[in-house]
């Protein structure tokens, strides 16, 4: 971590977070104090205070790093490193840099998505710890922030590990030892991740109504751990924590594709609330095409190409732009608002229950338990129009259609096709044929060259880098 940074955050920099909230929390502008005397003693002794910080945290997520849906985020720039998006924007973009894979260490997009980061775990750390050390609030608040906190913090070191590998995990908000920490392993991270979870469990609430699931729950914490469970092949693991969430009658399936994202979608386990109740997605904005030629990403033509005949994903996830050259572009249409709205229709889904059938179909199929892997792909298959797959007494016949389906349900949504190509031992199979530039060293993101400069102890650099 930088040592400047995490000074210049020392006096709880989620506080400045919290300040951006001023026009939506009322409660917030009674308190009477300059913002040089908020301290964490103030936003720790009233309930109200203690959550506007937390929806500080909330409101960064959605605008920048790995969950944000902006063109920053990691549906775009991992969309356009693999083999899901093209990038139409100026050789400098983020989206640009990825698709060419021009990415190096001393790249600024891989320094702010690292920094962004760490600087999210640190603020979520200043709100555990204030909830812990706090003799003021609520037994209720308490226990919802900080396991709302343990929870984010997790699902942060996951996608860090997943896409840099070995990464420091940052749990306190000690300038001193943040400066210099090292880095844990995978399998280290991995552990601890889980163990917040865990703890995250016994405090969260069981579940929430359709429409109003913008805070973790039990059932995202099992989602989560089953997500886990997936990367490290633990499948009994896997099918243990997704058959909790897929046996709650609350989370299932919608069967209309056109609702699948919308904000009371009953198959969405956890969303990010757009910070304006008139405003819907920045994934909406980013991917919608209104005029072509596009000046952002669209998608590639041979993901188009490559969806099953008569496949109701393709005509009702993916739309498409004519330019007036009779060239046609196609884009992300799983959300469908461009801007605003009377009232917020859609709300960014992070996780949702279709990933735990595919989750749990995979582990059934490498559990050897074929008819049971079968009967939850076609869950999936049904429901986008395509005929049942049947069983097949050979195994990579069965991982080829849940790979597939992966790729046609999940494209575009916070980098599941770069995870799940190095998770099938792909990446080297598929991109080289996509990219002729694509090296085996891709399968992670250098770490950043200027973080290496002020902490020796990141280093060694990824392979490659």
């Amino acid at each position: 971590m930088k040592r400047n940074s995490i000074k210049n955050i020392v006096l709880l920099s989620i506080m400045v977070l919290t300040f951006l909230l001023l026009k939506s929390c009322d409660r917030f502008t009674e308190v009477g104090l300059p913002k040089s005397q908020i301290t964490r003693d103030v936003v720790f002794k009233d309930d109200q205070l203690a959550k506007s910080a937390m929806a500080g945290v909330y409101r960064s997520l959605e605008e920048s790093g790995f969950l944000s849906g902006s063109s920053s985020g990691a549906q775009v720039i991992l969309g356009a490193y693999v083999d899901e998006l093209q990038s139409y924007a100026n050789a400098t973009s983020d989206a640009t840099i990825f698709y060419q894979l021009s990415h190096m260490a001393s790249s600024s997009k891989i320094n702010s998505l690292w920094t962004t980061t760490y600087t999210q775990i640190y603020n979520i750390n200043s709100v555990i710890e204030g909830v812990e050390n706090s003799e003021n609030l609520s037994p209720e608040v308490r226990n919802r922030l900080k396991g709302e906190g343990l929870f984010l913090r997790s699902m942060l070191h996951l996608y860090l590990v997943q896409t840099f590998g070995a990464v420091p995990y940052v749990n306190s908000t000690n300038y001193e030892v943040n400066q210099s920490i090292g880095k844990n392993t995978i399998n280290q991270v991995y552990d601890q991740c889980k163990a917040d979870l865990t703890a995250a469990n016994a405090l969260l609430p069981e579940t929430m109504a359709a429409g109003n699931r913008i805070y973790p729950t039990k059932i995202a914490a099992y989602a989560l751990l089953s997500r886990i469970a997936y990367y490290e092949k633990n499948w009994d693991a896997a099918v243990q924590y997704s058959s909790v969430v897929i046996n709650n009658t609350q989370y299932k399936m919608e069967t209309d594709l056109n609702k699948v994202f919308l904000k009371d979608s009953f198959g969405s386990i956890w969303q990010l609330l757009p910070f304006n109740s008139s405003y819907n997605t920045y994934q909406g904005n980013v991917f919608i095409l209104n005029t072509a030629p596009p000046t952002n990403v669209a998608l590639r033509q041979d993901f188009v190409d490559e969806f099953e005949t008569n496949d109701a994903r393709k005509t009702s996830w993916i739309g498409q732009k004519t330019d007036s050259q009779n060239k046609t572009y196609y884009y992300p249409f799983k959300y469908k608002q461009y801007s605003t709205s009377a009232s917020s229709l859609e709300y960014s889904v992070v996780l949702r229950v279709e990933e735990l059938y595919l989750i749990r179909a995979e582990a059934y199929l490498q559990k050897g338990q074929y008819d049971l892997a079968v009967s939850d792909l076609n869950k999936i298959r049904s429901r986008a129009g395509l005929p049942s797959l049947v069983n097949s007494a050979d195994p990579n016949v069965l991982t080829n259609a849940l790979i597939k389906e992966r790729r046609s349900e999940l494209f575009t949504e916070f980098g599941h096709r770069f995870y799940d190509l190095r998770q099938h031992n792909l990446l080297d199979i598929v991109m080289p044929v996509k990219k002729t530039n694509w090296k085996p060293h891709f399968k992670l993101l250098p770490l950043p060259e200027k973080e290496l400069l002020l902490n020796p102890n990141l280093n060694p650099q990824n392979d490659g880098y």
